[in-house]
């Protein structure tokens, strides 16, 4: 199953929000400290709980009510998921183990709604409504009526087994332990019928925090191999049995740690190109498991194994270090446990400097393949543009330039919203809605700091231009041209950019359309900056000899190769004689394929065509 949508009523500041989750795998959370980043997590983290039947206590939920000394209503919390092939699978073979042989038709959409009712504060009662239409017989029929305890036991497979984990990080501060303990060949305890758990079984805090670490080397053992199901089984267990097997082991999740995380690290604080020098804070060689035969236990602890061949305890490194090796040991191979796993990041790497900022960025695009990932952040190093359809600006609106401080909390009656970045952005004015919009300007390089090197950018005549551009230069031609492209908002939209850029003195293009649209538009730009971007802007017409539009540069042919990728065979078919559609369609498949660098074969036409653009570009930017 998938995460398609959330919608949040009345929770905490949250007066209603919709996340939409359907088309992106990543969705980026963007606002100001305060303005209801979190809520939004904590809202989405408390429905997985609830649907794994982990329900909050009343005290709980009196904290997620609206501030205030009257709330009378309802907090809700909704999700959707859809069902895939596997799922289907999955489902017929549960039938099987319970020997009904019913003939169903599973539907395609499954939603869960909670609803926690207060009256004048007092919480009052939890309602839960589920949308799951199983058909069954020749005339597919409602198998909720007909047959509900067959619907409920087929309910309570898909939440238990189906819907996927939603793991919610605050933060990845954590304390590693010194040591993992395992007890060798444990003597197993049945548990009475009832379920209870004897108070001597009754895990500390310590034992908990061990098994969760135990849980850490699980996944790594089973990206090693699938069916190393545990740790305790294939290595503690083997460890006096079969030592050189259980040795073997190690060395193995020893060579994928160093894969994940070692390699990674080193690409944060690579060698100068230009000096060829070594960075002095690496000092970091490879990652060792060592394990420490204690008794009837088994130690196991991780250690860094430095240039000079010294080892230390992850807990003696950096802070940075040990937040990078938290954070991949958490997601990397957490993300292979089952499929579709959500993440919910908060403020990722906020406490890291820049370029470690712009490498978990990286590292979130990488877990994005096998899973989906809603993070939050305030920072413009961990906004990546290619993600901008998945981003959302979070809104507190009771956040005034009076109250920008960062103090602003639920008590003060905060009212949270969230906006899909690409209608914020046709719609946003006034000044405190500009200062949530910054991180992301910035990420563009619209406005950088005075002590920021200024890049020479390439503007696209619009966002779709820009991923036509940057998904040909980077993913098909994969050329040695490298440009800064920069998302313009329309053809007679960059007046702005303009003036900002000559101010600074610094070189820019800007590309338009070929066709008559935007001939006019380069005309009425020479005039309104006389003598000052005769040679920075240009048409198709001009660079190609062609008055084209940017969709046009693509072959039919290539176009139908495009949509049919990224959509489906016959997504192309359905709409190639309706020329709005099909624009439409076109540029967010190619929105959609440069995301996941997804690369499709097209005719040498086409290639010709962006090679010679961007012989052109780089040619006139080189005069400048």
């Amino acid at each position: 199953m998938r995460y398609t949508k959330f919608k949040i009523k009345n929770f905490k500041g949250i007066k209603e929000v919709e996340v939409d989750l359907s088309n992106n795998r990543i969705i980026t959370l963007v606002g100001l400290n305060e303005s209801g980043k979190t809520t939004i997590l904590e809202a989405i983290n408390l429905f997985h709980r609830m649907i794994k039947s982990v329900d909050p206590k009343e005290s709980e939920l009196n904290t997620y009510r609206p501030k205030g000394i009257d709330f009378t209503g309802n907090i809700e919390i909704s999700g959707d998921l859809i069902f895939e092939d596997a799922d289907y699978s999955k489902l017929t073979g549960y039938l099987k183990t319970k020997n009904r042989k019913t003939k169903l038709e599973f539907p395609k959409v499954f939603n869960y709604t909670y609803k926690f009712q207060f009256k004048t504060h007092k919480y009052q009662d939890t309602s839960r409504t589920c949308v799951f239409v199983v058909k069954s017989g020749k005339n597919s029929s409602l198998l909720y009526k007909n047959n509900k305890v067959l619907w409920n036991e087929l309910l309570k497979y898909v939440k238990s087994q189906l819907v996927p984990e939603i793991l919610f990080y605050e933060d990845f501060i954590f304390v590693i332990p010194d040591n993992i303990q395992f007890t060798k060949n444990p003597v197993l305890i049945n548990l009475p019928p009832d379920g209870s758990v004897p108070p001597l079984l009754i895990l500390s805090e310590e034992e908990k925090k061990n098994n969760e670490w135990q849980l850490v080397l699980d996944d790594i053992l089973k990206t090693v191999n699938p069916e190393f199901i545990s740790f305790q089984e294939f290595v503690a267990n083997q460890w006096d049995n079969d030592n050189d097997t259980a040795r073997q082991r190690i060395s193995a999740m020893e060579k994928l740690l160093d894969k994940k995380i070692t390699v990674a690290w080193k690409e944060l604080f690579k060698e100068e190109k230009s000096t060829g020098k070594k960075n002095e804070r690496l000092n970091f060689k490879e990652i060792k498991l060592v394990c420490t035969p204690n008794y009837d236990k088994l130690d196991v602890s991780f250690k860094i194994k430095t240039d000079s061949g010294k080892e230390f305890s992850i807990n003696e490194r950096s802070k940075g270090c040990k937040w990078f090796f938290s954070f991949l040991i958490f997601t990397e191979f957490r993300k292979n446990r089952t499929a579709n796993i959500l993440f919910l990041l908060d403020e990722p790497a906020s406490n890291l400097h820049s370029s470690a900022q712009t490498k978990i960025l990286d590292a979130i695009g990488q877990l994005s393949d096998k899973s989906m990932v809603i993070y939050s952040t305030h920072s413009h190093h961990m906004i990546n543009p290619v993600w901008l359809s998945g981003a959302y600006v979070v809104i507190n609106e009771s956040i005034s330039d009076a109250n920008l401080e960062g103090s602003m909390t639920d008590d003060d009656g905060a009212n949270i919203s969230a906006e899909k970045y690409y209608k914020y952005v046709a719609t946003q004015t006034g000044k405190t809605q500009y200062l949530y919009y910054q991180p992301i300007l910035d990420s563009l390089d619209y406005a950088p700091s005075a002590i920021e090197p200024i890049p020479n950018i390439v503007i696209a005549e619009g966002k779709y231009d820009w991923y036509t551009f940057k998904y040909f230069s980077e993913v098909i031609l994969k050329g040695n041209e490298t440009f800064n492209f920069y998302p313009g908002a329309g053809k007679d939209t960059h007046f702005d950019i303009i003036r900002l850029y000559l101010s600074w003195g610094k070189n820019f293009l800007l590309i338009l359309d070929g066709d008559k649209p935007g001939q006019t538009s380069k005309a009425n730009y020479i005039k309104d900056f006389t003598g000052y971007v005769d040679n920075k802007i240009f048409t198709h017409k001009d660079l190609l000899g062609l008055e084209v539009e940017t969709e046009e540069l693509i072959t039919p042919d290539d176009q139908k190769a495009i949509c049919d990728t990224a959509f489906g065979i016959g997504s192309y078919d359905s709409i190639k004689n309706d020329s709005s559609k099909l624009k439409s369609k076109l540029n967010f498949a190619i929105n959609q394929l440069l995301i996941s660098r997804t690369r499709v074969s097209t005719s040498s036409t086409t290639k010709a065509n962006f090679k010679k653009l961007f012989k052109e570009i780089s040619a006139r930017l080189a005069k400048e």
